[in-house]
């Protein structure tokens, strides 16, 4: 009956619970619309509840049944039921809930924190008073990528004329959400066809002039892409600090040519050198990037994101404006409109959203240990009435009868932490791809974890102590 109802209310929970986990869901999560509870979940819930209330009361069903006769006729009945025999049984059952309750929430401390670390990157911009619109011009080939970049081009020198905005510019691929990236080859080295797919990787990125300005990304020499790289100027390229790094250690590289296959072998002068940003988002580190004019390479410049730095808080406000006039000049573009937060932030929706159902597991089981905890104090108080009496009778203080308790519940919670903080340290390695700059051995998660279980586990014994100091040593002793 307890099983029946207790799965009843557990299957309404769970409808609950996944609505709630979908609602938290990043919307790229695959097959997300296929997650539901029917009618075999339910079913098999129910099932499951029912088959372990039976297993789990077989054994104190059985030694039920050969209780004493003498004993059981005896006032009070205490230690008849189970007696020591299934003492142990009750404990380890306790310990293994604390242990893994421990391991549940040690591994969602280890993702919060690594959720905090992943907020706290720098980026190597400003996200702040960005506004960001995602445009395509539609074209049918080729053929039509010259009135694709022309119509970019005068967009832009309009948007820069609008109130409240800064600076403005476009380009292909938004910071954490890279779109395009190949091999590159620079002067004096090897070429495509000797290294093959050996060759070194960059991440490819169009821009309009305007963009590191609007993005606020620092020139470190050179200069950025400019008005006059058009399709008929001398092919140019910026670089990022990491591909200096990576292709002229100790050199500089302004007026070196670099290729790279983006859509031609086209040889290109390096201009410029910018700062790292973290294109690839917070948790993946930074890559090579190649930043090429979007005029000189017009196949991929047909979709752009409009990077629009405003003057207020709320670049949405601008955004917003900006969107107006897109419609009003070209019906035919689509746009969505964003803050470049809300962009940001979506690299991280997976993350978040396995923290939140790891901490919602993790909450779930640390209150059945509680419960399993309080469950086994409250019956051995129970069974120890007499003990307590006797003890009581005897001298002892309330505070010697309320450490009796704490000691036994202290002990359960000591085995089930050093349970939990084995599994813990035994899966460090499952953990360690899923954190970000946090140790799957973090000793301040550790320890806290192991303190506010403790201080959990340890706060359900006092309900049971505090029972006990009210024992009556004549009541306790008279059935014996």
């Amino acid at each position: 009956a307890l099983a029946l109802v207790a799965g009843v209310i557990g299957a309404v929970v769970a409808r609950w619970g996944v609505a709630a986990l979908l609602a938290l869901a990043p919307p790229d999560l695959p097959r997300l619309d296929e997650v539901t509870v029917d009618r075999w979940a339910l079913a098999f819930a129910l099932g499951l509840s029912l088959a372990a209330s039976v297993v789990f009361g077989l054994a104190p069903a059985w030694h039920v049944s050969r209780v004493d006769l003498a004993d059981g006729l005896r006032q009070g009945g205490k230690g008849s039921a189970l007696g020591v025999r299934g003492g142990w049984a009750r404990k380890a059952f306790v310990v293994a809930e604390i242990g893994l309750a421990v391991a549940l929430v040690m591994g969602a401390g280890l993702l919060g924190r690594s959720l905090v670390a992943l907020a706290r990157v720098d980026m190597g911009f400003a996200s702040e008073r960005l506004a960001v619109l995602r445009t395509t011009v539609p074209v049918a080939g080729p053929a039509d990528y010259p009135r694709a970049t022309a119509t970019y081009r005068g967009l832009l020198e309009e948007v820069r004329t609008l109130p409240g905005v800064v600076a403005a510019g476009a380009v292909t691929s938004l910071p954490s959400v890279p779109r395009s990236n190949g091999g590159y080859w620079i002067d004096g080295g090897p070429g495509p066809e000797t290294l093959g797919m050996a060759s070194p990787q960059a991440l490819f990125t169009v821009t309009t002039p305007g963009y590191f300005d609007a993005l606020g990304v620092a020139l470190v020499r050179g200069r950025g892409v400019g008005d006059g790289d058009r399709a008929d100027a001398p092919f140019i390229a910026v670089v990022n600090e990491q591909l200096v790094k990576d292709a002229f250690p100790g050199v500089d590289p302004i007026g070196r040519t670099i290729r790279a296959g983006l859509d031609s072998l086209t040889p290109m002068t390096i201009v410029g050198v910018v700062k790292d940003i973290r294109t690839r988002g917070p948790a993946r580190p930074v890559q090579a990037e190649i930043y090429f004019p979007f005029e000189q390479h017009p196949g991929p410049a047909t979709m752009l994101n409009l990077v629009v730095r405003t003057g207020s808080d709320d670049p949405l406000a601008a955004g917003a404006a900006v969107a107006r006039l897109i419609r009003g000049r070209h019906a035919d573009m689509p746009v969505r409109l964003e803050a470049m937060t809300t962009t940001l932030s979506a690299a991280t929706a997976t993350p978040r959203f396995r923290t939140a159902v790891l901490v919602a597991f993790a909450g779930v089981a640390l209150l059945l240990a509680i419960a399993g905890v309080y469950g086994v104090m409250a019956y051995t108080v129970s069974q120890r009435v007499p003990e307590i009496g006797l003890r009581v009778a005897l001298g002892a203080t309330p505070r010697d009868v309320l450490g009796l308790v704490l000691k036994d519940g202290g002990l359960l919670v000591a085995a089930g932490l050093a349970l939990g903080t084995a599994l813990t340290l035994g899966g460090s390695r499952l953990l360690a791809g899923l954190l970000f700059d946090v140790s799957a051995r973090d000793p301040l998660v550790l320890m806290g974890v192991a303190g506010l279980v403790s201080l959990a586990a340890l706060g359900a014994c006092l309900v049971p102590g505090r029972r006990a100091l009210r024992v009556d040593p004549l009541l306790a002793l008279r059935g014996d």
